[in-house]
């Protein structure tokens, strides 16, 4: 954090040569590291080499300072080099500046190229992991490879050797014939053992691919099969919209002459998107802040690792064209709502954690047990205080303060076992639980969004009701079926996508450049809302309503689109898509929900039971008209192929090109 460094001179024979150096040793004892002898939780980004202005790296070590100081700013602490070979002056920066380096050799390194690399590198105190590349097959005959080069390292420096980030062929993908406590080759992974010191695991995209599925008791148990420090692999990965107005900043620059912004826009006015692009983007950027900040969190909780590299710190575009997976955009600024403040409540040495259930909506009077833990790294605390708030509806819920003793460093400590009542109120709210620690040279805090609904008894009305208000409510209709209906003038209250065309939707966002995938949905100030608590997106209080939920495709740019709630496809397949919405069509008025409301899911009955009390009133009165010839133009009834959050991230697949 503060690296002292000294001068070595070496005088011979009238020659004098000087050179700078620092003594640090990052060691591995178990399934842990120590660096100096002291606990260390590797808190790596993933460099891919992405430079908006110079388009190759740069030789300006202030540029490498500049991008350093702001990386420990945000809690960083160390930086992996994604298949390529750090610049002498980005190796300089960091050696002044203090941040450690996992260096990376290019897929298919030769050995000979190998130790060029680790005797470049070796030069200076930064670098203290050698990895051989990225998500390689690892065989019988490349193990011996990496044998040797284990042996190098371990023999010519004092930094530790990783055989590759994500080891395809031992703990996914092919040959992985062991199927507990998940499919893996332990014979594979023995031999590595033998001579390996950490390992950056895949983790089976619990920290990254499914990360919002991601279950910190899953992945111990996974984990027991290995028996050096983990690094969890490229964490997060998920992406956002494309912000259309950085591409002033490629001006007279290289990159400002290709397509990389204005095949997009010219996409996105074909589909009638084009204005709704800025929201998206926002919109995009709250929900990869609140997933990215769950994910980090379940990566701390898990005991089993010792680190992560994140994927990723800034938007970096020569993975696909146009790879927006950044807490930053590619000039290291933040992200609209993203905060420094927020990110160190989760990226520091001490990270203070909430053992939240997996939904997070309760109902008014239900009691509320949350574990509360710290993952501490940071200096010695013989004792300390926590702080405990609860607020909500405008007050505040529940305050503690609670003295703990000493805790231990280098590991997850339980602090309390909180529990309260969700007070009754006249309508939803959020609640935000707030913790901090203080004591000795530690001062930290963490926040968590909680909802509260009143309890629904009946999600439905009677059919006697439903009746008298004149309402047809489905879970499917067919094309004629709903015709006809909006024909006659009736209302019609749709719980399913059928008969339109859809699509399968998730919670977790999509991948990082990918065309498929949702990057989050909006949530729009509709009378159908009413009084459902959000902040204008889809956050977790929607999660267990997205999973296994279908978005209506909705492509015609020449209809009005404005519906309670629209997904966001991927900008280079830009579709228009919604998954509550509601028409005027004649004199019929047609209100959709293709949500999975189940329930045992507090807000999912909430807002099931205020769509029918909705559908059965006055104010179900649609803004926006469809002719019956515009409805039939929607009805394909198609459930639309696609290929989901799948690795397929080549330019021949990218629409906009």
């Amino acid at each position: 954090e503060r690296p002292k460094r000294y001068t070595l001179t070496v005088e011979s024979e009238g020659t004098t040569v000087s050179r700078l150096f620092g003594i640090r040793r990052l060691t591995a004892d178990g399934m842990r590291l120590y660096l100096n002898g002291e606990p260390f939780y590797f808190r790596g980004i993933c460099e891919h080499g992405y430079y908006p202005e110079t388009v190759h790296p740069t030789s300006d070590k202030n540029y490498y300072r500049a991008v350093i100081r702001r990386l420990k700013e945000l809690g960083f602490n160390a930086v992996r080099f994604h298949t390529w070979v750090p610049v002498a002056a980005y190796m300089e920066a960091a050696d002044e500046l203090g941040v450690l380096i996992e260096v990376e050799t290019p897929n298919n390194t030769s050995y000979a190229e190998w130790c060029d690399i680790v005797r470049f590198c070796r030069r200076y105190t930064s670098p203290v992991i050698y990895s051989s590349g990225n998500e390689m097959v690892i065989d019988e005959d490349y193990i011996e490879h990496l044998r040797a080069c284990a042996a190098l390292v371990h023999s010519e420096c004092d930094s530790l050797f990783s055989p590759m980030s994500a080891m395809r062929g031992i703990e996914y993908f092919q040959d992985c014939y062991e199927e507990k406590p998940f499919p893996h080759n332990p014979k594979r992974l023995a031999v590595l053992s033998e001579f390996c010191d950490v390992y950056n695991t895949y983790s089976l995209g619990q920290t990254s691919y499914e990360s919002t599925e991601g279950d910190p008791r899953v992945i111990d148990e996974r984990n027991t099969v290995y028996d050096k420090p983990l690094l969890t692999h490229e964490i997060c990965i998920q992406g956002t919209y494309c912000d259309l107005d950085i591409a002033r900043r490629y001006r007279g620059w290289r990159i400002g002459d290709t397509e990389l912004f204005s095949s997009v826009e010219r996409h996105l006015e074909d589909k009638g998107l084009l204005p709704r692009a800025p929201l998206y983007y926002k919109t995009s950027c709250a929900l990869q802040r609140d997933v990215r900040k769950h994910c980090f969190e379940v990566t701390r909780a898990a005991n089993s690792f010792a680190g992560y590299d994140f994927l990723g710190d800034i938007d970096h575009h020569w993975h696909t064209f146009g790879y927006c997976v950044g807490m930053m955009n590619e000039f290291y600024e933040l992200k609209p709502g993203e905060t420094v403040e927020n990110v160190r409540r989760y990226n520091a040495d001490t990270v203070l954690l909430a053992d939240l259930p997996r939904v997070q909506s309760f109902v008014f009077g239900d009691k509320v047990n949350i574990p509360i833990t710290v993952s501490h790294y940071g200096s010695e605390i013989d004792r300390a205080t926590l702080s405990i708030r609860v607020e909500g509806d405008g007050r505040v819920i529940l305050r503690r303060e609670i003295r703990v003793g000493a805790i231990p460093r280098g590991a997850n400590t339980k602090l309390y076992d909180l529990s309260f009542t969700v007070p009754r109120a006249d309508a939803p709210y959020i609640m935000k639980l707030c913790v901090s620690l203080a004591g000795a040279n530690t001062d930290t805090e963490n926040e968590w969004k909680l909802y509260a609904f009143p309890r629904v008894r009946e999600t439905a009305p009677s059919a006697r009701a439903i009746k008298a208000a004149g309402l047809t409510v489905a879970d499917k209709m067919s094309a004629d079926e709903l015709l006809d209906a909006m024909r006659a003038g009736s209302r019609v209250l749709l719980f399913g996508a059928e008969p339109f065309s859809s699509l399968s939707c998730c919670f977790q966002p999509a991948l990082a450049g990918r065309t498929e995938g949702h990057y989050g949905a909006v949530v729009n100030d509709t009378p159908i809302m009413g009084d459902f608590p959000h902040e204008g997106y889809c956050s977790f209080q929607f999660r267990e309503m997205l999973v296994g939920s279908r978005s209506v495709v909705l492509d015609n740019a020449t209809i009005p689109f404005r519906p309670a709630i629209e997904s966001i496809s991927a900008y280079k397949n830009a579709r228009r898509e919604a998954i509550l919405f509601e028409y005027a069509v004649g004199k019929g008025r047609l209100l959709v929900c293709s949500l999975n409301l189940r329930d045992d899911d507090p807000a999912a009955r909430y807002l099931k039971a205020r769509l029918y009390a909705y559908a059965m009133s006055d104010d179900f009165a649609p803004r926006q008209s469809l002719s019956l010839y515009e409805l039939a133009s929607l009805l394909g009834g198609e459930r639309l192929a696609e290929r989901g959050n799948e690795n397929a991230a080549t330019n021949k697949n990218d629409i906009t090109m």
